[in-house]
């Protein structure tokens, strides 16, 4: 991938220092690259306020449009740009492959302004580059926190007159994945990840339960845990993540936003108190999963789920890493992949998507914009599988995507490439974001897991918690804008 690290478990996970976790990735990148995030590129955009609102439109069912921004004027002059990228990176071979292609295309030159390490260093480099305009053209946005600080920093170039003249239209190639702030775009999507139900079959035969498919609602998904949880064998029906996303999940199916009109902390909505008490109650009183105070205490890992004890798993469908490496992971029990369950007031997936911007201050917008809308048309064709944030690819596209990507799964399995798009494409679902952006975006995180945490363990009344969060909220935003001011 160029300009982007390895985006699985810090997905939706917020430290307490309010930066997205990268330390528990060492042990998986590779395949995790290879699967979800091969794509050159994979980064993330994400969500915001009802002021800054992700705005999703409609997911058309059409021939592939033309890839090819109109030919900027400057290319009658090659030039050369520069796109950040960490080092690991810019040694793939796909990444070569994809800056050849683009100069055998434009004629310009793109050059990698590589970053030693991984993980978020890229942006403590980016940061300071763009406090003084920088001189790099192209910035990769990997995920949404990162994605609304620059663009609400006024650090990105909105791209809508751009491609407006250009012709391109990016309403209609990225449909529900296009990302907006007040009406304005400032990044091409290259890549989406969403969540999806991993399941072990084993568990489902002995229970002589039938395996989820298509889909479901959370009370289909609790009734069907409860039939399958079995504390005599130390089986639970169900596994979540310990991100702060959780903490809101049906809120976040819903669409509704972390921040008022006016802007200020949202988190009274009755939405966000029934999301931590629905979450609390899966583990303390429906006992199907671990409880909060469990997951903590006993230090479950993220990727639990592969010691065949949890029959269902929730989670990114980054983590198909994992049933694919059978080194890391042997078993000798099946596992099944099934589109995550919708809230019956929302039917929605939570995700995000990931590109590139551009610095509003490059010198070659134009060329620059030529060079990320031909990454966002194109990137799904190199550095292996992955989920192509364009909605109007051909089946014989997603068929050669997905084929790919079922192949890598044990035949065991019998993953078909049918049920991969149906999880990853989930044509019948709208997306709305999976992570809570907008002014106070890493803080906003911490609060949530500070204070929801004193409620999930039984120290604080839910009321209570609810309250100490968007006091805390509302005091981080008065506080960000005076900085910024």
């Amino acid at each position: 991938m160029v300009g982007v690290t390895n985006y699985s478990k810090e997905v939706a996970e917020t430290t307490e220092k309010g930066y997205v976790k990268v330390g528990k990735m060492n042990g998986r990148k590779a395949s995790t690259s290879l699967l979800i995030c091969g794509m050159i590129g994979l980064t993330l955009a994400g969500c915001s306020s009802k002021k800054d609102e992700v705005v999703p439109s409609a997911v058309p069912t059409v021939a592939p449009t033309s890839s090819t921004v109109a030919t900027p004027e400057a290319k009658k002059e090659p030039v050369t740009l520069k796109w950040y990228s960490t080092s690991g990176n810019a040694n793939l071979p796909a990444t070569k492959a994809l800056l050849e292609d683009y100069k055998k295309y434009s004629g310009n030159t793109v050059e990698l302004e590589t970053v030693a390490g991984d993980g978020d260093v890229i942006y403590k480099k980016i940061d300071i580059d763009l406090s003084t305009s920088g001189s790099v053209d192209i910035i990769p946005l990997q995920n949404p926190i990162i994605h609304a600080k620059y663009a609400n920093s006024g650090f990105l170039l909105p791209l809508n007159d751009l491609y407006k003249e250009s012709g391109v239209d990016y309403e209609k190639k990225f449909g529900k994945y296009l990302t907006k702030f007040n009406d304005k775009v400032y990044m091409l999507p290259t890549g989406a990840g969403t969540w999806a139900v991993f399941y072990n079959k084993k568990i489902f035969d002995d229970a002589k339960v039938p395996y989820p498919k298509g889909e479901w609602t959370w009370d289909q998904y609790v009734e069907t845990a409860k039939k399958l949880t079995d504390p005599s064998k130390g089986i639970y029906g169900s596994n979540f993540p310990d991100y702060d996303n959780t903490f809101y999940l049906l809120a976040a199916q819903r669409g509704i936003s972390g921040y008022k009109a006016d802007g200020t902390s949202n988190y009274d909505d009755p939405a966000f108190k029934e999301s931590l008490q629905w979450l609390g109650d899966l583990g303390n009183k429906l006992k199907i999963q671990p409880s909060w105070l469990e997951t903590k205490s006993k230090k479950i890992p993220y990727d639990v789920f592969m010691n065949g004890k949890y029959a269902m798993q929730f989670t990114g469908t980054w983590f198909a890493f994992a049933p694919i490496d059978l080194k890391t992971y042997p078993r000798d029990w099946k596992v099944g992949i099934t589109q995550p369950p919708v809230d019956p007031n929302g039917k929605n997936m939570i995700g995000i998507t990931s590109g590139n911007g551009i610095n509003k201050f490059s010198k070659h917008p134009k060329e620059a914009a030529d060079f990320v809308n031909w990454v966002a048309d194109n990137q799904y064709k190199y550095g292996g599988s992955g989920t192509p944030a364009r909605v109007d690819l051909t089946k014989e596209d997603t068929d050669k995507i997905f084929n790919e990507m079922a192949a890598k799964f044990p035949t065991t399995d019998g993953i078909t490439t049918d049920d991969l798009k149906d999880v990853f494409l989930t044509p019948n679902l709208g997306l709305k974001p999976e992570k809570i952006t907008g002014s106070i975006a890493a803080e906003y995180g911490k609060i949530i897991l500070q204070e929801g945490e004193s409620y999930l363990v039984g120290q604080k009344p839910l009321d209570d918690t609810i309250k100490a969060i968007k006091t805390r909220a509302d005091e981080a935003i008065d506080k960000a804008k005076t900085v910024k001011n």
